[in-house]
């Protein structure tokens, strides 16, 4: 009989993606509805800038080695990019007011509009990256590499590594300890708490 850990699937970010015809490139955050702790978006690209949102619905199965979807490379094509552009129009000068050298192209005349490129993340989800801070109760304790999910996509842990130079570990701190991930990860275990977590092989979980 299958236990739960077998059953759940490593997410380690940067492993490579393949869809049902080809590779798509690499996973480079995951997006979490916290309300639920459940993933809803893998972001997978080349590079960040041309990544797509997949829908957590999308994933076949994962493994510490990558991540298999059952879309096809052109189905993943079409799905939403995970960045978006603004441009920024430069505010109206105040009415009434004055080229600041009194000549048409001086002063307000020289604004220009601004580009701005920046993650989609919908409203209410909080996102993941690899390397983000992990902060326990009494202060940071490691960085964020993935996390591991259930089948049905409920997430049931943060993998971290822990430690410094020759003593690193990688770690799994289960998501009831996690309380916030909107600016890096928040845990309620202290330092050596964490510390005394054993150590977890990814190619082990599932």
């Amino acid at each position: 009989m299958s236990t739960t850990q077998e059953m759940e699937s490593p997410y380690e970010i940067g492993v490579g993606v393949v869809c049902a015809d080809g590779e798509c490139g690499h996973l480079h955050r995951i997006l979490i509805d916290p309300t639920n702790r459940a993933m809803t978006h893998l972001v997978v690209g080349k590079d960040e800038h041309s990544a797509r949102l997949v829908p957590a619905a999308l994933i076949d199965h994962a493994h510490a080695d990558g991540i298999q979807l059952i879309c096809t490379t052109l189905d993943f094509d079409r799905l939403e990019p995970a960045e978006a552009t603004e441009v920024i129009q430069p505010p109206a000068p105040p009415s009434g007011s004055m080229p600041t050298n009194g000549g048409a192209l001086g002063g307000y005349g020289r604004a220009k509009p601004e580009t701005v490129t920046y993650d989609r993340v919908p409203a209410g989800e909080v996102q993941l990256r690899r390397g983000e801070r992990v902060h326990a109760a009494d202060g940071d304790i490691g960085r964020v590499q993935g996390l591991v999910a259930a089948p049905d996509h409920h997430v049931t842990a943060i993998l971290l590594t822990e430690g410094h130079l020759w003593s690193k570990k990688e770690v799994a701190v289960p998501i009831r300890n996690v309380v916030d991930a909107t600016f890096g990860v928040q845990v309620d275990l202290t330092r050596e708490e964490v510390k005394d977590l054993p150590a977890v092989d990814p190619a082990n979980i599932g």
